[in-house]
């Protein structure tokens, strides 16, 4: 059998080693040797919902993807507490530094050299640390040693968004976002598809995007009020299985996308269909309800896109659009990087983009899972 070996600074590391056990961590944990650096790589409602003690939790502005790729994107400015940031560029070459994410499969390898599981263990060791990824991730280590995760079951996201970056998208989370199992919960439950809670500061009512185009959450689309007020006859539910509230009721006109909240979803085939819907809402006088359950991610991507393709915006431009209206939009991972393939699609450029329009023979990187079921960021010929 051939193996693959990863080459860091003259010392040839395999696949085998780039792993730790559960119970590996443990007993690092239980030793209390105070050697460990853990980076949690999930999305930070996440995070605060429950994580690893002593965890250090990390965030990526989403058009640096290409920074991150070439490996030229300092660790440290992905962290966006101060005293973390201090604690990482401290102890960051002294100490081992283990990664984990919701749920990593057992063995990533084949595809640890262009996920961004695999980018980010290149990236540290290629700066001369000791990086490994937790076997099974979050989900594993918790349900065997839930007496090393902290644990809040009242926490809310922060009443603030995270620091923006230059580019405006601060808000971006590294994450699987939820585990395989994810499913959406009823409009009336108090937590998030993944089991974490909803924001506490999410708007009480539908945010305005366009004079025509809301952006809200499941309890939005249950609230006759609110859609009476608003003049809401549309609504796009971006869920898998919330209901469609008053769909029988004849006064609403519902279209439903079928897409969990999790990395190896495909929401860009849906966004000719929904662009389509938002408009025939727009043609007939009426007002659009686009929502998810939280109003965070899945709505946000489509909106985004919609704005892009009407507005002839950038994804920058769009996002920072709706981020101004809507404070705690945070579209995860995947999700951002369809969005950059339907902005390279439409031959729109990013203020960030000095080059030109990528040829439509390119293959774009994010829509379409590899064989090992993860999302590859594939070579780009303009970078």
């Amino acid at each position: 059998m051939k193996i693959n070996h990863l080459c860091i600074d003259s010392v040839i590391v395999t696949p085998m080693m780039s792993s730790k056990s559960a119970e590996w961590l443990q007993d690092e944990l239980e030793s209390g040797a105070g050697s460990l650096l853990l980076l949690d790589c999930r999305a930070h409602e996440l995070f605060e919902s429950s994580h690893v003690e002593s965890a250090i939790n990390l965030a990526i502005p989403g058009l640096m993807l290409r920074r991150l790729k070439k490996g030229n994107l300092p660790i440290r400015s992905i962290i966006p507490n101060n005293e973390d940031k201090e604690k990482f560029v401290k102890r960051c070459k002294t100490d081992v530094v283990l990664l984990y994410d919701e749920a990593t499969s057992e063995r990533p390898e084949s595809g640890l050299g262009s996920s961004v599981m695999g980018l980010l263990l290149h990236k540290l060791r290629d700066d001369g640390c000791k990086a490994f990824y937790l076997e099974g991730g979050f989900n594993k280590f918790q349900s065997e040693y839930p007496e090393h995760c902290e644990t809040n079951l009242d926490c809310s996201c922060p009443s603030s968004s995270p620091p923006a970056s230059v580019l405006g998208l601060g808000g971006l989370r590294i994450s699987s976002d939820c585990s395989d199992g994810e499913s959406d919960r009823e409009p009336g439950s108090a937590t998030e598809s993944d089991g974490s809670p909803l924001p506490s500061n999410q708007p009480a009512f539908p945010v305005q995007i366009l004079p025509y185009l809301y952006l809200g959450c499941a309890k939005d689309s249950t609230n006759l009020d609110v859609l009476s007020k608003y003049n809401i006859k549309y609504i796009l539910n971006v869920t898998p299985n919330l209901p469609n509230m008053f769909e029988h009721e004849g006064d609403f006109k519902y279209k439903q996308i079928p897409i969990s909240d999790h990395w190896s979803q495909n929401l860009s085939q849906f966004f000719p269909e929904a662009i389509s819907f938002i408009d025939e809402a727009r043609t007939k006088k009426c007002g659009i309800l686009v929502h998810c359950l939280a109003g965070i991610s899945r709505s946000v991507t489509v909106t985004v896109a919609y704005l892009m393709q009407k507005l002839n915006l950038s994804l920058n431009d769009a996002y920072d659009f709706v981020k101004r209206k809507k404070s705690n939009i945070s579209p995860n991972f995947n999700f951002m990087g369809q969005l950059l393939d339907f902005e390279r699609t439409l031959g729109l450029n990013s203020p960030c983009d000095n080059h030109s329009t990528s040829p439509p023979h390119e293959q774009l990187f994010f829509t379409t899972p590899t064989n090992h079921n993860v999302f590859q960021l594939d070579t780009l010929e303009s970078t």
